[in-house]
């Protein structure tokens, strides 16, 4: 079988010939790491492979999102290597969001997956519309801010953290 590339993986190695497999892997696996965590919480969630939203999910208990209502989610991965220098800032693609928003008519969360040094996983979720909170100002989070407790107050306490669950 042939091993097949999404349309962002292609458009990101053309842009990047040095990105190496490694971004492409990292994005996957937090797609499948988020779908993961929602689905032992009881969400139902497809992947996508749309530019714009990665995933799409039902939540029937209402326990994440709105009940019964499809979800659009954009998932965006960060693994720190000891021998890279660590960016603060995962940045968000807003634009092919928004776009995606109105071509389904649905409402966007963004799915953040960051790896630490030490090896350790965390994950975490919350509305796109919050993103001006967790943000520098610039179209991407800041990841000091994902697990600060006043900007999670600012953003109305919707960053949902998935994991590591304490």
């Amino acid at each position: 079988m042939k091993n097949k590339m999404s349309i962002a993986g292609k458009k990101a190695w053309k842009n990047n010939p040095n990105i190496g497999s490694e971004a492409i892997h990292s994005g996957d696996f937090g797609e499948s790491f988020i779908t993961y965590l929602l689905s032992k919480k009881g969400v139902n969630v497809v992947r996508a492979r749309n530019i714009g939203f990665d995933l799409f999910a039902i939540d029937s208990r209402g326990k994440i999102f709105q009940k019964n209502k499809i979800i659009g989610i954009s998932v965006k991965a960060r693994i720190s290597k000891t021998y890279k220098k660590f960016v603060p800032t995962i940045p968000i693609g807003s634009k092919q969001i928004k776009n995606s928003m109105k071509a389904w008519k649905t409402d966007a969360w963004i799915g953040i997956v960051v790896g630490n040094k030490d090896g350790s996983l965390r994950a975490f979720v919350f509305p796109f519309k919050n993103l001006k909170y967790l943000s520098n100002g610039k179209d991407a989070v800041a990841v000091s801010k994902l697990d600060n407790p006043a900007r999670q107050r600012r953003a109305s306490g919707s960053v949902i953290k998935l994991f590591p669950i304490k």
